[in-house]
């Protein structure tokens, strides 16, 4: 039974180092895609307690800003509402530390002519090295300042995506 419970404390012991080896650090913004009228909730950790609700008010798009990929769940740091009536960044609608799902975030498209790689690297092999802007576009991931995307060409990473949901960005 000793045994049994020096396991047990073992292995409860490495479960939170497991979980930061699984953090995947960030510094992207993506867009909220989440068409629900009450809003994408925030929490204070993956599948945790909403700590905040982010709200559409206008004829914008939310922005936010992803500091690390847990999974399924992005790890962010603000939010912000963008649109004609507010300041160039936006007005606050988040600060602090949260997560969202990743089946809320997305991108609007790609940058006309953007790269897709085909790895989180500028010097890998090109997916597609002139991106049609215009084209579906699904966000799986991140890395540093690399989205990982799925296009029509197939999948890949790039820092060209579109995350203005007024344009298509060409």
């Amino acid at each position: 039974m000793k045994v049994l419970a020096a396991f047990a404390c073992g292995c409860l012991a490495l479960a939170p180092a497991v979980r930061a080896a699984d953090r995947q650090a960030c510094n992207v913004s993506v867009d909220i895609t989440d068409t629900d009228p009450k809003g994408t909730n925030v929490r204070a950790a993956p599948g945790g307690n909403a700590i905040a609700s982010l709200k559409n008010s206008g004829d914008g798009w939310i922005e936010v800003h992803i500091t690390a990929q847990l999974g399924d769940w992005y790890e962010i740091d603000r939010a912000s509402l963008i649109d004609a009536d507010q300041p160039p960044d936006g007005k606050s609608l988040f600060q602090g530390k949260g997560y969202v799902h990743k089946s809320v975030v997305g991108v609007s498209g790609m940058q006309n002519g953007g790269a897709i790689y085909s790895d989180h690297d500028a010097h890998s092999a090109p997916v597609d090295p002139h991106a049609p802007g215009d084209q579906p576009v699904d966000l799986l991931g991140c890395w540093d300042q690399f989205l990982k995307v799925h296009v029509k060409k197939g999948t890949g990473w790039t820092k060209e995506a579109c995350t203005n949901m007024n344009t298509t960005c060409v």
